[in-house]
């Protein structure tokens, strides 16, 4: 227009819509699509892909037409040149398979005989325990980022489509990769609501909203194994530890993040809230939550898993060191319980504290036996003597986070060994 000296109006008339054109140079045979930035960006973004979908259909080309508009080619075939854009434009934004396949995580079918439409028929993963209404339309609408109009017109074609996919015999694995724009957020601190949560993993709120969050926070997909224990250890990334390990033996860290109000709910180890009752988690404002964050800042998902190398040699039945590894004695006898030279125990021992019954009596914990390796018993998550005589690294120092003021190998001088 300002090119032109047109009004809009001219303009409009010029190219036959109020939305946009393509316009194919005849001379080159390249194309200029135009587009009214007035609009809305969903319309937009549909427009692009509808005239995107003229050119690659070759809707120019065939009929010999610079400009496709009703005047130059007949109302009949103008129609129908639009609606093969607009199939093109739709399974671009919104391809039938992934259509069907956000529709089917929600439980969402189509009622026989299609009278009552795309409605949620069933229960499932990601909507179990989920308190908030949606329907198929919203659901497409917020998850392509379509508008409203040809989210419709996506539900009420996608059966169609789907059976025209089926007769062309259309591969689709080469697109599930695509993902949806969208997903389930808190709809207090936009955290991202994992499946079958009731509350917020964060702020323990109940509330979630189906929508599109570029910069909303997740919590990273840490797995638990076979034993309902973190692996690898969210805090230091060690996935060796024995099947009955409560702890991890290289940074100490609980290897489960219960709710405290009921110990069977397990949480994600960044959640300070449970999933299931909202009730505080056990990380939740202790040093080990603090200790996760640091080292998920640090490291990425795929290099996060750490192997904590050890010369230490020992005999694996009895895990009783073969050599001292503060004073690199050799020479033990059959039964000995500490090295003859220096005194070191020759099995790695936690250093347990003391437990207080109901009537304030102070009594010593016992003692668990560990790899020569463990800076922290597994079994009770107290330091090991090794760790205590600095014979260890702490992971930290491995991984090269700072030292937490907190944490540390500093242990009371006047501990025996």
């Amino acid at each position: 227009m300002e090119q032109s000296g047109i009004s809009q109006k001219d303009c409009f008339k010029f190219f036959g819509s109020e939305d946009g054109a393509a316009v194919m140079d005849e001379r080159c045979g390249k194309y200029i699509v135009y587009y009214n930035e007035e609009k809305k960006k969903q319309r937009i973004r549909f427009t692009i892909a509808h005239e995107i979908g003229h050119i690659f259909l070759g809707h120019h080309e065939e009929y010999g037409k610079p400009i496709l508009e009703r005047g130059g080619v007949g109302q009949e075939l103008y129609k129908r040149l639009e609606n093969e854009a607009n199939c093109f434009a739709r399974n671009l934004l919104c391809p039938a398979y992934h259509a069907e396949r956000l529709l089917d995580s929600h439980g969402i079918s189509r009622v026989a005989d299609g009278s009552e439409g795309w409605v949620a028929i069933q229960k499932t993963p990601v909507t179990s325990n989920l308190k908030a209404r949606f329907s198929a339309e919203s659901l497409i609408e917020k998850a392509f980022d379509i508008s409203s109009p040809a989210a419709k017109t996506r539900i009420g074609l996608l059966q169609a489509d789907i059976n025209k996919y089926s007769t062309s015999k259309i591969d689709w694995e080469s697109t599930k990769h695509i993902k949806h724009a969208a997903t389930w957020y808190c709809s207090y601190c936009g955290w991202v609501r994992l499946p079958g949560a009731s509350h917020c993993f964060e702020c323990g709120r109940k509330q979630f909203t189906f929508k599109i969050n570029d910069s909303g926070f997740s919590y990273r997909d840490l797995g638990v194994n076979s034993h309902t224990q973190f692996s690898p250890c969210p805090a230091c990334g060690n996935k060796i530890f024995s099947e009955d390990a409560g702890y991890c033996r290289i940074c100490g860290t609980p290897l489960t993040n219960p709710c405290t109000h009921d110990p069977s709910h397990l949480n994600h180890p960044e959640a300070k809230h449970c999933y299931a009752c909202g009730k505080p988690t056990t990380f939740k404002d202790s040093k080990y939550h603090k200790h996760i964050k640091q080292s998920l800042e640090k490291y990425t998902e795929g290099d996060f898993s750490m192997i904590y190398k050890s010369e230490i040699k020992y005999d694996r039945n009895t895990n009783r060191v073969k050599e001292c590894p503060r004073c690199l004695n050799e020479e033990f006898s059959a039964d000995a319980t500490y090295c003859r030279i220096c005194g070191l125990p020759l099995v790695n021992s936690c250093i347990p504290g003391q437990w207080e019954d109901d009537f304030g009596n102070s009594y010593p914990r016992d003692h668990h036996e560990n790899l020569p390796d463990s800076r922290f018993c597994e079994q009770c998550g107290e330091p090991t003597v090794y760790f205590q005589n600095k014979l260890l690294k702490t992971y930290r120092e491995i991984l090269g986070l700072p030292e937490a003021e907190d944490e540390g190998n500093e242990f009371d001088p006047d501990i025996p060994f």
